[in-house]
């Protein structure tokens, strides 16, 4: 009479341990998740790369190529005339200022770096707000709800700031992920740790790869028919999301080879358990 007791409390176990490895399962990937993006986002908002991005956005927002000849010529009168050192530039949207000997001195292609460097630093400092209160939608057709729009908005969390925010934001998510790690693995045996540790990072980086790559097709998507100046603000964003879709790219195929090699492994232990068990002793 006990014995199917037993059996009902055994199995109510079983579920209620499988339940509890999908529950830690789910939410690792959650965490994954979160931690992957914060992850992406500060490597694009680091230093390195976010003043690379924003002296892109400068270049493609004021046409620097355009008017170089006109801001040089007025860059020196400025540097001659007037007493100031450093000198500003005149006539940008970005207050840039630089010493009065290099303001003279500087030409061309030199000049462009300057003062894209030095626009590219004030923005990461200040944020959008370094613009000195210019429009440049009134000046150029950026739709609201659109992938330029979106984009433009984008660049102006890339700053000092924010990095260091998203820095934390990362450590606590990595933490966090390690203590459902440690849990999904304790509740489990053997290579079935592995195998479920994969499948996790496979659930979260694989979709996120191919939202990615979504995103990339819709920036290029988008720059059929734009104007010059919202075609070369989608193609910053084409350019950027290749940090993501390198990153979900390696997880993923991290994720499949840990869990294939680990397959195979299980599947040869198996088979040689299943020889020594048939082979008779001498």
């Amino acid at each position: 009479m006990t014995a199917p007791s037993a059996n009902s409390g055994s199995t109510f176990t079983a579920l209620l341990r499988a339940a509890s490895q999908w529950v830690i399962g789910v939410a690792l990937a959650v965490m994954l998740l979160f931690l992957f993006l914060a992850i992406n986002a500060a490597q694009i908002s680091s230093e390195g790369a976010g003043q690379r991005i924003l002296r892109w956005s400068v270049a493609v927002g004021t046409n620097i190529d355009a008017i170089l000849p006109d801001l040089q010529a007025a860059l020196q009168e400025e540097a001659r005339e007037g007493g100031a050192d450093p000198v500003r530039v005149p006539d940008f949207p970005i207050l840039v200022e630089i010493p009065r000997d290099d303001a003279l001195s500087l030409e061309g292609a030199a000049l462009r770096v300057r003062v894209l460097n030095e626009a590219g630093a004030r923005l990461y400092e200040d944020g959008m707000s370094a613009w000195a209160g210019a429009d440049l939608d009134s000046e150029q057709s950026i739709e609201t709800i659109s992938a330029a729009g979106a984009l433009k908005r984008g660049l102006g969390l890339i700053t000092d700031k924010n990095h260091d925010r998203i820095v934390i934001a990362a450590i606590v998510l990595g933490v966090l992920s390690a203590v459902f790690a440690v849990m999904l693995v304790a509740s489990m045996r053997s290579w079935g740790r592995l195998v479920a540790l994969s499948a996790v990072t496979i659930a979260a980086a694989l979709p996120s790869l191919a939202a990615a790559v979504a995103v990339r097709f819709g920036f290029r998507t988008a720059q059929e028919g734009a104007d010059p100046f919202v075609s070369g603000l989608l193609d910053l964003g084409v350019e950027a999301m290749w940090v993501p879709i390198r990153n979900y790219l390696a997880l993923t195929v991290l994720g499949f080879t840990v869990m294939l090699l680990t397959l195979v492994i299980i599947w040869v232990s198996s088979r040689q358990v299943a020889t020594s068990v048939d082979t008779p002793p001498a």
